[in-house]
């Protein structure tokens, strides 16, 4: 009698465990370290794949000064403007360093843990959208290197970073597997499109969906004032997120996972699945 009880104890506990750990994370850990680590994965591989994909340093200041023509003959250059009106404004011009080097890591990191954890039934197609863009923004850096506008110093742009970061950002680490000439197209742009779009759709609140559209806009100034990108770069990371997306649809089609009231509004209908009249 007393094994019977002991075992239902044991039981007990063990459903007690599982229910604590099933609030937390909605498949287990199995999945979730499974996640992170296609995550570390993903990371190492990117960072190792930029340092092997710095290309050729003149080219990459001609492509850098391509870019600048094509902006000019457009009448969109204006970085400079931009630059110089966030350099004679200190505090606008911290808030920019600030979202430059701190935001793309630490606010993408919280929002698929987020996501991961507050509406999983999402996370698995924005992962899918950004491990596309990531292999997109490759392509892009192998084959066409491209010198930041922080560079360009003869045309008047200003490392902001380098002058004002607390942490120099061309040292240690980060100097061995950051690529300079990464900029073509900007990742940042992409990740915060993506960022900002899915968390004005999925949060509750009015004013932080609102907030969430504004994310985006701060990003793009903060890589422009810092003189880290051109508009053209901000412009094709927008087109990378897109392309990303619709790469992500088609994965969603064989391997459905959004909830199916998602999958009508993306117009989703599994690839076994006839289209209905």
């Amino acid at each position: 009698m007393s094994t019977l009880v002991s075992a239902r104890s044991h039981a007990e506990k063990g459903r007690s465990v599982t229910s604590r750990t099933g609030k937390i994370l909605p498949k287990g850990w199995p999945d979730f370290l499974f996640q992170l680590g296609l995550f570390v994965v993903a990371d190492i591989f990117y960072e190792l794949s930029r340092t092997l994909a710095k290309g050729n340093i003149a080219a990459a200041f001609v492509h850098a000064r391509d870019i600048v023509h094509v902006e000019k003959s457009l009448g969109v250059f204006t970085e400079l403007d931009v630059q110089k009106f966030a350099l004679s404004h200190t505090w606008l011009l911290s808030i920019a360093d600030f979202t430059y080097f701190h935001a793309h890591f630490a606010i993408t990191v919280l929002f698929m843990f987020w996501l991961y954890l507050r509406r999983n039934h999402y996370y698995y197609f924005v992962r899918n959208i950004i491990f596309a863009a990531n292999i997109l923004a490759l392509i892009g850096y192998i084959s066409y290197p491209a010198a930041p506008p922080r560079m360009l110093t003869d045309l008047g742009f200003t490392d902001t970073l380098e002058r004002f970061a607390t942490l120099n950002h061309d040292s240690g680490v980060i100097a061995l597997l950051a690529n300079p000439f990464a900029a073509v197209p900007s990742l940042h742009t992409c990740y915060a499109l993506i960022i900002g779009i899915t968390c004005f759709y999925l949060l509750p609140w009015r004013w932080f969906r609102i907030l969430a559209l504004f994310y985006p806009v701060l990003i793009v100034f903060s890589i422009v004032a810092t003189g880290n990108h051109f508009w053209t770069d901000a412009v094709l990371g927008a087109v990378v997120a897109s392309i990303a997306l619709g790469a992500a649809w088609l994965i969603e089609r064989r391997w459905p996972s959004l909830p199916e009231s998602a999958r009508k509004r993306l117009h989703v209908e599994s690839a076994s699945e006839p289209a209905t009249a």
